[in-house]
C-alpha cells in the first residue's frame, strides 16, 4: 500500500464532487451521513475559518474516482454550509471580529467567504491497496475511544483550572480511599465528581436543576471565567484533606459517585467545627443505618436515591437529608 498526502483547497474539493464527480462517498466501508449536529458542523467550519488545525481526509482512487474513506462529516458539511443548506450556531464565537453564530455562507463578509472557499485540507491518497487494507485502514481511523463530554469540556477549562481540578483527581482521598473502577477513572468519573461537589457547595445546591452530564458540563465549562474558582477548588483540596483522615479504611458504601458530592459537601460545611473522628463516626452510624434501611435520617436519604436520582428534587433531597442526619447525630451525642 502506497500513501501519497497534498493539500485541497475546499473549492477545488467541491468542484471535484458537485461538478466533476470525481470524488465520492460511495465506498462500501463508508457510514452513512448525518452524523454530525448544528453545532458539531458549525465548530468544525469554525475552525477552518480561524485556521484551526484539522485531521486529514483519507480517500482512494479507482477508475479516476476518488473514494473517501474517512472525512466524509467533515467534507459533507462543509458542502451544505457553503450551498447555504444551515447557518451557523449561535454559540460560535466571533471570527476576527464578525459575528459569525447565526450567519449562512451568503451573510458572511466576502472576505471569509473567500478564506473558506481557498482553505486546504490535507488529503492522504491511498494507492495500490486491497479491499483487506481498505478495511483494516477504516478500522484502525475509527477505533479510538470517543471522548466524553467531561473530558470534551477539560480542554476549555484553561490551564490554571485544570492543573488545579487534575491535582483534585489524583488527590489520596480520591486515589486510595474512593478508588474508582478502572472504567471510570478512564471516563473521569472522578473529574464529574468534583465539578458535581462544586455545583452543590453551601447553597448553591438550591439553584441545580440537575446533576446530568450534560448540566456538570455546563458548570466546568463556566470555572475558567469564575470569579472564586481557584478559592474553591482550594477549599475543595482543604476537604480532601479532612475526608482522607476520617475516612481512610472505612466501609465505602456511602463512597459511590451517587452520594460523594453531598459527603463532600457534608465535609466542607462542617470540617472547621468538628474534628476528624467526629465525622468518622457519624459516616459509620449512618452507614450502617442506611445499609439496614433503619432510621428516620438514613432511610429518608435512601428513598432519594435510585431512579432520577440526578434530578432536582432527588440532589436537594440527598443534600438536605444528609445534612439533617449528621446534625441529629451531633444532637445526640450532646
Amino acid at each position: 500500500m502506497d500513501r501519497m498526502t497534498r493539500p485541497w483547497s475546499i473549492k477545488q474539493i467541491k468542484g471535484m464532487y458537485e461538478k466533476k464527480r470525481t470524488l465520492s462517498f460511495e465506498h462500501p466501508v463508508q457510514r452513512k451521513g448525518g452524523q454530525w449536529n448544528q453545532y458539531q458542523q458549525s465548530l468544525f467550519i469554525h475552525s477552518l475559518l480561524t485556521n484551526f488545525p484539522v485531521p486529514t481526509v483519507y480517500t482512494t482512487k479507482s477508475d479516476d474516482i476518488h473514494y473517501v474513506l474517512d472525512g466524509k462529516q467533515r467534507l459533507t458539511s462543509i458542502f451544505a454550509f457553503v450551498n447555504n443548506e444551515f447557518a451557523l450556531h449561535e454559540d460560535i464565537p466571533d471570527v476576527d471580529g464578525f459575528m459569525a453564530g447565526g450567519s449562512y455562507f451568503s451573510e458572511l463578509s466576502e472576505e471569509l467567504r473567500d478564506d473558506l472557499l481557498s482553505s486546504n485540507l490535507s488529503i492522504c491518497q491511498l494507492d495500490d491497496c486491497t479491499d483487506e487494507d481498505i478495511e483494516e485502514v477504516f478500522y484502525r481511523l475509527n477505533n479510538s475511544t470517543p471522548l466524553t463530554s467531561i473530558q470534551k469540556v477539560k480542554a476549555r477549562m484553561g490551564s490554571d483550572v485544570a492543573t488545579q481540578l487534575n491535582k483534585l483527581v489524583s488527590h489520596d482521598f480520591m486515589t486510595s480511599v474512593v478508588k474508582l473502577t478502572k472504567a471510570q477513572s478512564r471516563k473521569e468519573v472522578d473529574l464529574k465528581i468534583i465539578v458535581q461537589a462544586l455545583m452543590v457547595q453551601g447553597n448553591e445546591y438550591q439553584n441545580v436543576t440537575k446533576l446530568t452530564e450534560n448540566e456538570v458540563c455546563k458548570h466546568a465549562e463556566s470555572l475558567k471565567s469564575g470569579f472564586n474558582t481557584s478559592a474553591e477548588l482550594a477549599d475543595i483540596e482543604r476537604t480532601f484533606d479532612f475526608l482522607l483522615l476520617a475516612l481512610n479504611e472505612e466501609d465505602k458504601t456511602l463512597l459511590k459517585p451517587v452520594h460523594l458530592p453531598m459527603i463532600i459537601r457534608t465535609a466542607q460545611k462542617y470540617k472547621n467545627q468538628y474534628e476528624v473522628d467526629v465525622f468518622r463516626n457519624w459516616y459509620l452510624d449512618m452507614t450502617v443505618r442506611y445499609k439496614l434501611g433503619e432510621g428516620d435520617g438514613a432511610e429518608a436519604y435512601k428513598s432519594h436515591t435510585g431512579a432520577g436520582s440526578t434530578g432536582a428534587a432527588k440532589v436537594r433531597g440527598r443534600i438536605e437529608e444528609m445534612e439533617r442526619d449528621f446534625n441529629n447525630y451531633i444532637q445526640g451525642t450532646k
